[in-house]
């Protein structure tokens, strides 16, 4: 009888182990996307249908005065540019003849509708 290296019944052997669990980068553990989209829901009915949820760095500073903005700038870089689902993205506006910079939650949230309703299955608006 053959055995490997490592014995009988060692599994594959590797950098990355499927038991392993997935590293979070620090900066999504200082500013994890659900803490962002908390402020966005608490300034906004539903931010994700909502095309005036935006909010300038400002107000974001104001939302989250425990982080430093240097910190909250990278944190919000890093989810603008992020390479999963692109759910914070920012654009530029002009108000009062002045460009700035906001950031909004982009992606479609449904409100699905009881299955025994004539409406099951489209997507409420509102």
């Amino acid at each position: 009888m053959k055995r490997d290296f490592l014995g009988s019944g060692a599994g594959p052997v590797g950098k990355q182990s499927k038991m392993k669990h997935k590293h979070v980068p620090a900066i999504e553990r200082a500013l994890p996307m659900e803490r962002i989209i908390g402020v966005f829901e608490e300034r906004f009915d539903d931010p994700y249908l909502n095309p005036m949820a935006e909010l300038t760095f400002e107000e974001l500073t104001t939302a989250f005065p425990d982080m430093p903005k240097n910190e909250l700038e990278e944190g919000l870089s890093h989810w603008t540019s992020h390479s999963g689902e692109k759910t914070l993205q920012t654009k530029t506006v002009e108000t009062g003849g002045r460009e700035s910079r906001v950031w909004y939650v982009h992606g479609l949230s449904r409100h699905y509708a009881d299955a025994s309703s004539p409406n099951h299955g489209r997507v409420a608006l509102g």
